[in-house]
């Protein structure tokens, strides 16, 4: 079912003076050219581009005398910059409706002479819309033979500044002029340029943007640079700002998405000047330093940056550096691989030769370590058949009092006392009341 352009022109007339709001999408409180197109024919079901380059890309190409109510009608307003950067809806006898600029609302315009007649670049006649006693083919056609340069771009689908900007586009373009060819014939040629085989569809239209609308690109930076802050912050990334501009302009170029951005970032993940990492780079060092010290396994600080690096990116995950972590104590401790598969430590596992050590050399708990030579004999202690089993308590506190550091004791000196005693009150030269 198509809608009449008619229609489209009686519908948008009911927003006349709605204040110009750039960027702006309401037909009652604020909206700019291509936002009152966009609206307007999303009121009928029809899905248009946001912006003024987009949407000169939509449906078939209508020169100037071939236009009916419905029409969108494009223009070269700004001097500075080439291609079309305003747009308008075309309501018939020479005039549009459209929102101007900052300062006047929506209104009704003459296109037939003067500033709007000097800037016009071309015309597109929407899918899903008809205009009476007109075809849009034929149209397009005859209206093509007469058409500036900037109206014949537009009708091959392109911005005539970009055109101009890109030497494919520019030399193909020429040719397309002294051959005359269709909107048809052109495409088909471009595509098989080397340009457009070797450049994406989001890189293409970035260029575009980039060259006829340059301060919607600078707009999309800004905006994609906040993104990029954002996203390195939550990941601990400390991006230069001198790298900034330039994967912001990337990532619009290329498209990426947040796990392309992550990518991207995670070379940016390092230590702090106090030698720590930062946001989800800085909870993987603190979890794994942690894990890796509960089960007596040393990391260095590389390890825990490439590894943060990698959780970043999301292409690996903390549970899998802890597994590793769990492999490497199994291999350190074999005797205790199922138990440090179910998920105890072997601090856990250690934890009552660290005490029985703590209480015979009178140490605190914790300035013991796994890697203690005792801790770690104690836990790879050998049965009868040379099978790794750990020592038992009573062994354990035995080899404790064979250490030179048990004699500095309290626990020994009182010991030695005691037995000294004895033996003199045994020799008879000590009383059992304790005098000579």
């Amino acid at each position: 079912m198509t809608v009449s352009g008619n229609d489209i022109g009686a519908f948008a007339q009911q927003f006349l003076g709605t204040k110009y709001v750039w960027g702006g999408n309401s037909l009652t409180g604020g909206i700019d050219c291509s936002g009152l197109v966009q609206q307007v024919y999303k009121h009928f079901g029809i899905s248009l581009p946001r912006t003024t380059y987009d949407q000169i890309g939509q449906g078939a190409p209508i020169g100037i005398k071939g236009l009916k109510p419905g029409d969108l009608v494009f223009f070269e307003t700004n001097g500075k910059t080439s291609g079309p950067d305003h747009v308008g809806i075309y309501i018939g006898d020479g005039k549009m409706i459209n929102a101007p600029r900052p300062g006047k609302g929506v209104e009704i315009a003459d296109m037939t002479s003067g500033y709007y007649a000097d800037s016009f670049v071309g015309g597109r006649r929407i899918d899903g819309t008809s205009a009476v006693g007109s075809s849009a083919s034929d149209m397009s056609v005859e209206a093509s033979k007469k058409m500036t340069p900037e109206e014949l771009a537009a009708s091959y689908g392109w911005a005539y500044g970009f055109m101009n900007s890109n030497s494919t586009l520019k030399g193909l373009f020429k040719t397309a002029v002294s051959e005359t060819w269709t909107p048809e014939k052109f495409q088909a040629e471009l595509r098989n340029t080397k340009w457009w085989q070797e450049t994406s569809d989001t890189r293409r239209q970035a260029q575009v943007m980039k060259s006829t609308d340059p301060a919607t690109w600078d707009a999309s930076i800004q905006a994609q640079e906040i993104k990029i802050q954002q996203l390195a912050a939550e990941m601990g990334a400390a991006v230069p700002a001198s790298k900034l501009k330039k994967i912001a302009q990337n990532a619009i170029e290329g498209g990426m998405d947040e796990d392309l951005l992550r990518n991207a970032l995670a070379q940016y993940v390092t230590f702090t000047k106090e030698g720590t990492l930062k946001g989800e780079a800085g909870m993987h060092e603190f979890t794994m330093k942690e894990y890796a010290y509960n089960n007596g396994v040393s990391l260095s600080d590389q390890a825990i940056k490439n590894q943060a690096q990698l959780v970043v990116k999301k292409v690996a995950t903390t549970q899998d550096f802890q597994s590793e972590i769990r492999n490497m104590a199994k291999s350190a401790y074999p005797s205790y691989a199922d138990a440090i598969d179910a998920g105890t430590t072997v601090r856990d596992i250690a934890s009552p030769y660290i005490q029985t050590m703590a209480g015979e050399l009178e140490l605190p708990d914790n300035s013991i370590q796994l890697d203690d030579p005792l801790i770690k004999s104690a836990l790879n202690g050998l049965d009868a058949s040379g099978k790794p089993v750990g020592l038992t308590l009573s062994d354990f506190q035995s080899q404790l009092r064979n250490d030179p550091r048990w004699g500095q004791t309290t626990k020994a000196q009182t010991s030695t006392m005691s037995a000294g005693l004895k033996v003199l009150k045994d020799m008879g030269l000590v009383s059992s009341g304790g005098s000579q």
